[in-house]
């Protein structure tokens, strides 16, 4: 029976070694962390779990920390986990059947990393299975197929100091690969990135900046500059790095998607559309392609194209749940209001714990309230309950129509004047607003 080693890299993981040690403990026969410089529990940890424990000095590598905690391994596969990661029971027996298979055509397996998040807004996020147990307290993920499991001794070695990975030297010695996304890794540490921005931000930022220059005409080492970059802030050299990796392919998914949201937010529609476009049609776009095109074209006037593009979107793919939002606020505008309800109940269904799902949801739902107060002649009830409703949405253009009505029957035209003003800033042509506005300068 082959023997299968588990190979880590760790530093300060107390809190969450022992989870994911104890998710294949029946299924691995040996086990290697390399501590790369604990101030904690963890070594203790992990000897206490049964492993072997290595002390790696730390030079701002993760490939040479990986090599060397793999050159230990002693199994007939490796299987690389991280310690905020978890392998699900299901997955756990997977490996160990695969691994018996003595017919089996395959030096390395590429599985499926699910990093949960509530990042809805991310190209490739997608919601959880409704119940899923191993979601926690998140709605959704952004999977990403590796390469985690593969033979040992066969000369395979993790390079790039940074989003280290073995692929490279897999493809070098012509080993085989079967794709297995059945087999899934729970990551739980995406979350996290957030809090430790700073320190760790940098870190990565110059480990970026140094694979770029080994390797200037890498399309992974650009965009992973990009993405580093733009998470520092520095938007300039994320957007040279994007545009060099598209000069050499003009079909980049990953750098046209962070170009054309780093267009989307300095305002640049034009190119952004373009950018996007590009890749609508190609098999691998991501939904998030068609969200961003109807974007565009909801803030350009054209909302009929729009609501058309989102509607084809969601025929395929059900769960894209942002174009939901996009699609609510055009039957919401074009006097659907119900039918808007019904995405946004949906979207919220799917995602519970989205912040903006939420309190979308309830924004709208505050709207009609104030509305029916206002029917009824109740104005201040109407002005509270608007107000309350744009703290939950400020972006929706019907709740400052409302409230440029409401504020103008309490006598206050230039506050009202305002509130339609900010209506059509955020839909240029909204017939209500425009009408309301011709009053008010009628009036005056």
């Amino acid at each position: 029976m082959p023997e299968l080693s588990l190979v880590m890299i760790v530093k300060n993981e107390e809190r969450q070694l022992l989870h994911c040690l104890d998710s294949v403990r029946d299924i691995v026969n040996d086990a290697v962390v390399a501590d790369t410089g604990s101030s904690d529990r963890t070594v203790d940890v992990a000897r206490e779990w049964g492993a072997r424990v290595m002390e790696v000095p730390w030079t701002d590598d993760f490939s040479a920390a990986r090599n060397t905690a793999l050159a230990a391994a002693a199994g007939d596969w490796v299987l690389h986990l991280d310690a905020d990661e978890y392998v699900d029971p299901e997955s756990a027996r997977a490996i160990r059947r695969l691994l018996e298979q003595e017919d089996l055509a395959a030096d390395a397996v590429e599985v499926l990393i699910a990093n949960y998040c509530d990042d809805a807004r991310a190209w490739r996020w997608q919601p959880a299975a409704p119940g899923s147990p191993y979601a926690h307290s998140f709605s959704g993920y952004i999977p990403v197929p590796l390469l985690r499991l593969f033979r040992n001794r066969r000369g395979f070695y993790y390079s790039e100091p940074v989003h280290e990975n073995i692929t490279q030297s897999v493809a070098e010695r012509g080993g085989r690969v079967l794709p297995r996304h059945d087999i899934v890794i729970h990551h739980y540490g995406y979350h996290q990135e957030s809090q430790r921005r700073g320190a760790k931000a940098e870190l990565y930022l110059r480990i970026a900046r140094q694979k770029r220059e080994l390797a200037p005409r890498d399309l992974k080492a650009l965009h992973d500059l990009a993405e580093q970059a733009l998470a520092c802030g520095l938007t300039d050299e994320a957007e040279n790095a994007c545009r060099e990796a598209l000069a050499m392919d003009p079909m980049h998914i990953p750098a046209i998607m962070t170009l054309a949201n780093i267009c989307l937010n300095r305002g640049d529609l034009a190119e952004a559309y373009r950018l996007l476009a590009r890749i609508e049609a190609a098999p691998e776009a991501p939904a998030h392609v068609s969200i961003g095109l109807s974007a565009i074209e909801y803030r350009e006037g054209r909302q009929l194209q729009a609501m058309s593009r989102l509607e084809r979107l969601l025929e395929r793919e059900p769960h894209a749940l942002l174009a939901r939002l996009y699609l609510a606020r055009i039957y919401d505008r074009f006097g659907s209001p119900d039918r808007a309800l019904r995405q946004l109940e949906l979207a919220h269904l799917s995602a519970p714990t989205i912040k903006e799902f939420k309190e979308r949801l309830a924004a709208l739902k505050q709207r009609r309230n104030a509305e029916q107060y206002f029917q009824n002649g109740m104005a201040p009830e109407a002005l509270e309950t608007l107000v309350s409703a744009l703290r939950l949405d400020p972006e929706d253009p019907l709740i400052h129509n409302d409230l440029g009505v409401v504020l103008h029957a309490l006598d206050q035209p230039a506050k009202a004047a305002e509130s339609f003003r900010r209506a059509l800033q955020l839909a240029p042509g909204l017939a209500d607003a425009e009408e309301n506005m011709k009053r008010i300068k009628n009036k005056g």
